[in-house]
Order: structure tokens, then sequence, then C-alpha cells
């Protein structure tokens, strides 16, 4: 028999910090608190630490009405700062929000006749809670050196929960063509990628579960930025994302018919595209060459399936960059196809209510005090999908 649905969402919220005292050189906004420019670290840290605790109350409203939004079972987030800005996030914000949710629930408890014990509004309120509530909370400490990492927020727990963050190029025999000319490391010291190097820029996260008595297993991910050229760095995340298809073979390579047979999702910002409002003939816009996505390696042959493409063409973005005028997905759900097969009729939602007034193209209902650029639930939307377990 297949298992209650549950609800799947990847939403990268966008410096979800409690300490933003990061300093990167190669980021300009990293000196900059307004319109005003630091050059002095110390200094630099001290602003924008006030800066961020001034705007972090707003934005962190607006990132948990958009997670709620969503309301799913399993979430994997993006671009948190530690363990301890994720729970207060959901102490200070998701709890203060699920409050409504709880009691109407619990309004249809107490007035139901006959009339409830004290004991039968206790229990019925755990489970309201329960229903609602991120118990399980999850944050591993990544590679990236902005302190970006990978959080999970779960109502269903996990039986095991495990970081890839030390795995090599060498651990994972991948090394795709042009790697070896891959500069990496501060800008005034690039040094070239060896084998001996951790292949994932921030780190891909297993957790596996037990659902209704079906096996699920989440890999999460959040892939090497487009900074510094998309063309440039395409050769890592096509490293990352070949990491990631042989761990997931390496991990049900005992599986009766395999991967493709297994229950599995990869979630998370991927930080690329294959194709935008369906067309994959995708050109630079400033050199007119073309620009092929690292992400072939899973979607092209059929390893994974993307969710997302069973959406309208022109409706898959997740995110809008302004400088290019460009709307894209860049966050992905994707499946097995034993997964997607059993599920044919998922269609991911995107919540967008969120997003800036300054992507046009989202025409619906914003939340309250949504800004022309800021403030803003995040500039990634989330994307949920509700699935069962065969």
């Amino acid at each position: 028999m297949p298992s209650r649905s549950f609800r799947l969402a990847t939403f990268n919220v966008e410096n979800l910090y409690s300490r933003p005292n990061f300093w990167d050189p190669q980021r300009r906004s990293d000196q900059q608190v307004g319109n005003v420019f630091f050059e002095d670290k110390d200094e630099a840290v001290r602003a924008r630490r006030f800066a961020e605790a001034t705007l972090s109350d707003e934005k962190c409203q607006l990132t948990a009405l958009a997670l709620l939004a969503a309301d799913p079972d399993i979430i994997a987030l993006q671009e948190v700062d530690s363990p301890e800005a994720l729970r207060s996030f959901r102490e200070s914000y998701l709890k203060k929000l699920e409050g409504p949710r709880v009691a109407e629930a619990m309004r249809a408890v107490i007035y139901a006749e006959p009339r409830p014990t004290a004991d039968d509004i206790r229990r019925a309120r755990e489970v309201a809670i329960a229903a609602v509530n991120y118990r399980y909370l999850n944050v591993f400490d990544g590679n990236d050196r902005r302190g970006i990492d990978i959080g999970l927020l779960s109502r269903i727990g996990w039986q095991d929960i495990r970081s890839h963050v030390d795995a090599t190029f060498a651990d994972l025999d991948v090394w795709p063509k042009g790697i070896e000319q891959y500069r990496e490391g501060p800008p005034e010291n690039p040094r070239l990628i060896t084998r001996a190097d951790r292949i994932f820029k921030r780190d891909l996260v297993e957790a596996a579960f037990n659902i209704d008595g079906h096996p699920f297993t989440l890999f999460c991910c959040h892939l090497k930025s487009m900074t510094g050229g998309r063309a440039a760095t395409r050769v890592m995340r096509v490293a990352e994302a070949t990491a990631i298809r042989k761990i997931i073979e390496k991990r049900f390579a005992r599986h009766r018919g395999g991967a493709a047979r297994a229950n599995w999702a990869i979630v998370g910002d991927f930080n690329d595209y294959y194709e935008v409002d369906g067309s994959r003939d995708l050109r630079d816009y400033t050199t007119g060459e073309d620009s092929p996505s690292a992400l072939g390696v899973l979607v092209d042959d059929g390893f994974a399936v993307n969710l997302m493409e069973r959406r309208p063409a022109e409706d898959r973005w997740t995110t809008y960059h302004a400088p290019d005028d460009l709307y894209t997905q860049l966050d992905y759900i994707l499946v097995s196809p034993r997964l997607a097969a059993v599920n044919p009729d998922a269609v991911p939602e995107i919540i967008r209510a969120g997003q800036p007034h300054r992507a046009l193209r989202y025409e619906g209902e914003r939340f309250p005090r949504i800004g022309w650029d800021r403030p803003k639930s995040s500039d990634h939307c989330p994307v949920v999908v509700e699935l069962v377990l065969p």
C-alpha cells in the first residue's frame, strides 16, 4: 500500500544569519551598508551587524510567511548560518505564525459533542501542535567560507542523517574535463584544484526517512554559485552534480532495480538552469556564446526526473536576476524514475508572494510590506510538491 502523502520542499532563505560577521573581498556588498562603504574589515563587520539586527526581524517574518505558505512536512533550506540561527528562526518566527492553525484545530475539538474531557483536550492539542511544528532540525557545518550552510526542518523524524562535506574528488573518482584549470581560494592567492580537495562547495546532506513503513532518502544540496561567470564556474557544478549521482548510485547499488527503482529525491539550489521558458538554446548575454548547463549528468538520460517540467514552460521560474532581466529555475525537486511514475499528477507549487515587486512577471498578491527590491522573503521562491511513496 502507498504511504500517506507528505509535502517536500526546498527554499533558499537568503542569508539566515544570527551573526553576520563575514568578510569576502570578492563581494563588494560585504563592505557596504546602504550607500555607505567601509574599507576597514572590523568597522564593516560592526556596521553590518547593526544593520542586519535592525532589518532581520522584518525579513524573517516574510521568510516565515513564505515557508508556511508552502506548508511542507520536510523542507531543505539553503544559506543558513548555524543551528542556532535556524532554531531561533523556528522559535521566534515560525511558531508564532503557527498559532492560528493550532487554534483552528482546537476549536473543532473543544466544541465537539459529547463535551471533551481535559485529557481529551490536552491530547488533541499535542496532536495539533505536532501537525504544524517543525520538531526536527539539523544544520551541518559546510565548506562555504561565508558560513552559509544547508539546514533541514521536518515534522517527520529521520532515521539517519549525514554530511558529505569531507568527500574529495579522489574519494568519488570525479574529475571532469577542464577542472584541472579551475582556480579557487582568496582572489589575492588563487590556486589550482587538486584531487585531494573537497568536491562540494557547501555540502551534500543525506537524510533517510521511514514514512509509514516506506523508505525515503533525501539529498539536499547547494551547488557552486555563478559568481565569477556562469561559464567560468560551470565545471565545478558539473563536478558536484556528478558526485551527487555517484553517491546515489552507490547508495542504492544493492537495491533491486538500482537507483531507478528506489525512493529518493534531490532538492536544493542548483545555481544553474538548463532551459529558460522551455528553450534550451542558452547563450551568454555578454558574449553570445553557447552557455550549456551543468545539470545534464542528472537529467539528460532520465537518471532523475525534474518535476518542474510538469508546469507550463513559462511558469517554472523560481528566481529573478534583474541585471539580465532573467527568470530562471535554480531550485529543484528531482525524484527517482520510480517515484515520478508513482506520482504522475504531482506538480510542484512555487510560492512567489514573497518576491520583490521588481519581479514583474508575478502579478499575484504579495505578503504585506514587500518592497521593490527589499524587504522580501528571499531572492528565491520556496518550491513544494506532495508525494506518496510506493
